[in-house]
């Protein structure tokens, strides 16, 4: 198996979308929900949520608090299902992630998508920091998350 770890602010929609779009509730931009689509379509990932918005989605979509339904409903606007998520352990981003990894030995190859900077011997050649400032995700990020999840096929 082969996993997106997905952060949502700063990768699915930037500082500057946000504050244009002045959406109450989740606001990403469409734009970067192709990207990812793109990444989910050439590697057959899975996405596991590592986004503080993940506190709010359950794989059971009547457990799910408002913010967790819109993300559900902004996914599969695009075709896109979330798999899981990591804990929350009230420690820092990476560590969720090494625990979830710890907990499902079956995952091949993964990447990380975040907009901060994670540090974590574990992660390298599997992380892309996004830029928060102007449009999150991008092409290079696509085609490097890509090229990432791919590598051994």
């Amino acid at each position: 198996m082969k996993v997106v770890f997905l952060d949502i602010d700063g990768v699915l929609n930037s500082e500057d979308y946000v504050y244009s779009c002045r959406e109450s509730g989740v606001a990403i931009n469409p734009s970067r929900m192709v990207l990812l689509k793109q990444i989910i379509n050439e590697t057959n990932a899975k996405i596991v949520l590592s986004t503080s918005w993940r506190e709010h989605w359950e794989k059971n979509p009547d457990e799910c608090r408002k913010t967790g339904l819109q993300i559900n409903t902004i996914f599969s606007k695009y075709d896109l299902e979330i798999f899981d998520k990591t804990p929350n352990l009230r420690t820092r981003r990476e560590k969720e992630i090494w625990y979830w990894l710890n907990k499902h030995p079956e995952v091949q190859n993964f990447v990380v998508l975040d907009d901060m900077f994670l540090c974590a011997d574990f992660l390298n050649g599997h992380f892309i920091k996004t830029s928060n400032l102007f449009d999150g995700l991008d092409e290079a990020d696509v085609e490097k998350a890509i090229e990432i999840l791919n590598k051994g096929d």
